[in-house]
């Protein structure tokens, strides 16, 4: 019987042994997530500019460890990745939600900035110029400060208020790395009170007094030559038609003229604040922007909005 009962109980142990073989090689393999892994993972996408997978890696990030001290700066991060991917109401919601959950913490100065930022980037002038002076009104960083302030300069530029630009250029402190930047474009910025601009009632004049001739005044002689071409054939088919008596083919062509010439007009009033806007286009793109949205972050926690130079 002690025989039998030991062959029985080996067959039971060597059943659960398969089973478990079993079990086990069914089960699919587990992949432990380590938090400084993820976080670089979720970086390397942002160095490499991939910012959708980028923002994906960082929320997942936060979510598998909620308590790790570095998930103010991945919230961070995915706020910038929003930003730099040109999503710039979402980059904006994160931000906010920074400055308003802990205004006092590290990142809320910076991320006040770049709401401004973002707005910036957008052409929204008088939002940008809004956060900006919010950053020098609530936070003592020199360094937050100095960057407003360039960021402020460059604003005025794009509103063509060369003169607020240079005063605002001039406020950034010495000590700052943007400094000779600003101290160029202080200087420089005035010159757009002196743009060769063209006078658009003057080009209005001039189309009306020869059609085509407002145009030639910005250079744009081929449509100088469509308009006056035109408008000298309809007005002239419509001279002869009421010189022969066709008072009606006269009328209908009289009727399409006034719109030539009214169009003639209009183009070259046009044409002309198109000419102007390029100077001003081109006057601003001489320049460089020095600014830069570079952020250190490490493993060990720190991290910073380094201004750096733009080349």
């Amino acid at each position: 019987m002690g025989k039998i009962r030991i062959k029985v109980l080996s067959c039971v142990i060597a059943g659960l042994g398969i089973l478990l073989v079993c079990v086990s090689s069914a089960l699919p393999g587990q992949l432990i997530i380590d938090s400084d892994e993820q976080f670089d993972f979720a970086q390397f996408y942002m160095e490499k500019g991939e910012y959708g997978r980028a923002i994906s890696e960082f929320e997942r990030f936060i979510y598998f460890f909620p308590k790790e001290r570095r998930v103010s700066l991945a919230r961070h991060l995915i706020g910038i990745s929003y930003l730099k991917d040109g999503r710039y109401k979402n980059a904006r919601r994160i931000f906010l939600r920074t400055v308003g959950d802990d205004p006092n913490s590290p990142f809320a100065g910076k991320a006040l900035f770049l709401i401004g930022e973002s707005y910036y980037e957008q052409g929204a002038s008088d939002e940008a110029k809004y956060y900006f002076g919010q950053v020098l009104e609530r936070y003592p960083s020199r360094q937050l400060k100095n960057a407003a302030r360039y960021r402020l300069g460059w604003t005025r530029m794009q509103e063509n208020r060369w003169r607020e630009a240079s005063e605002d250029f001039k406020k950034v402190g010495w000590a700052s790395r943007l400094y000779d930047s600003a101290k160029y474009l202080s200087a420089e910025s005035l010159k757009g009170e002196l743009l060769p601009y063209k006078d658009p009632v003057y080009a209005g004049i001039m189309a009306g007094i020869i059609p085509g001739l407002g145009h030639v005044y910005v250079s744009r002689y081929k449509d100088a030559i469509v308009a006056f071409l035109l408008n000298g054939l309809f007005i002239w088919a419509t001279i002869e038609s009421f010189h022969q008596d066709h008072n009606v083919l006269g009328g209908i062509l009289a009727f399409f003229e006034v719109g030539w010439y009214t169009g003639n007009i209009y183009s070259a009033v046009n044409v002309t604040h198109k000419w102007n806007r390029k100077v001003r286009d081109d006057f601003r793109k001489g320049f460089r922007d020095r600014l830069d949205l570079h952020l250190l972050t490490s493993k060990k926690g720190p991290a910073g909005l380094a201004v750096t130079f733009r080349f």
